[in-house]
């Protein structure tokens, strides 16, 4: 296990290449169910990602691709795939208002798995689960229950590891002594959202006993901004959301299946 802290300025940590080919498309994933979501094509990429957002997971995608969500990855389509990773950012499925209690569940899980699949079917890469805040439990959660039909490898953001509101959805429910992926975990040393401490990421990361590899990122720098701790400012990487997105790519480069 190794902790690694950096501070993120904002300066493009490579060249970026090529423009992102951004679309909305909807998938079935169970009987009668779909979920919508955006997809991001990087040009020769180097990998897929699923990005899980926080929160409710209600992110309202418009035609156009944008969404009402300002969160990290609800807005990373263009970020990621320009930075060499294709992206799908799915909305709640059609079935739910929202992720609450759903996070967990194996209908959650055969909702990603059907967009794992889909990226797969776009591109010879590895595929990963990328998961913020509550979107963290998701991202642990389908590692588990998918094994080898699930992600190659995990990246939890500003992951919730408190439950003092009912809203919480800690990543700890999942059974992470049983993810064998590689886990990169980004964390922003100031945090201020109460579910979301830092001081708990070493003990997060110990939890993932089983993975082949793990790595803390403690992330510095940006903004506070003027909003609620948990809706924006440094639990939203504000201000330093390309570097901390290249950061992630570049790991993900480091760390491909089996290494």
């Amino acid at each position: 296990m190794k902790m690694t802290q950096r501070l993120f300025l904002l300066l493009a940590l490579w060249p970026i290449a090529g423009l992102a080919q951004v679309e909305v498309r909807d998938i079935p994933t169970r009987p009668g169910v779909t979920v919508r979501f955006i997809y991001a094509k990087a040009e020769n990429p180097v990998a897929s990602a699923v990005l899980l957002q926080g929160g409710s997971g209600a992110i309202g995608i418009y035609p156009n691709g944008t969404t009402q969500s300002e969160g990290f990855l609800a807005t990373g389509a263009a970020r990621f795939a320009r930075s060499g990773v294709s992206v799908a950012i799915p909305d709640v499925p059609s079935d739910r208002n929202n992720l609450h209690e759903f996070r967990a569940t194996p209908e959650h899980a055969q909702d990603v798995a059907a967009l794992i699949a889909f990226l797969r079917q776009q591109a010879n890469a590895p595929v990963w689960a990328i998961g913020t805040s509550n979107g963290s439990l998701s991202a642990a959660s389908v590692a588990t229950r998918l094994k080898d039909k699930g992600p190659d490898g995990i990246v939890l953001t500003a992951s919730v590891t408190q439950r003092p509101v009912v809203q919480a959805h800690p990543v700890t429910d999942a059974p992470l002594d049983q993810v064998t992926v590689p886990v990169l975990l980004v964390h922003h040393k100031n945090d201020g959202c109460q579910v979301t401490p830092y001081a708990a990421m070493p003990d997060l990361l110990a939890a993932l006993k089983s993975s082949r590899k793990t790595e803390l990122i403690g992330v510095e720098g940006g903004s506070r901004g003027s909003g609620t701790p948990c809706g924006g400012g440094h639990h939203q990487f504000l201000g330093i959301e390309s570097a901390v997105t290249q950061s992630i790519v570049e790991w993900i480069r480091l760390n491909p299946p089996g290494k």
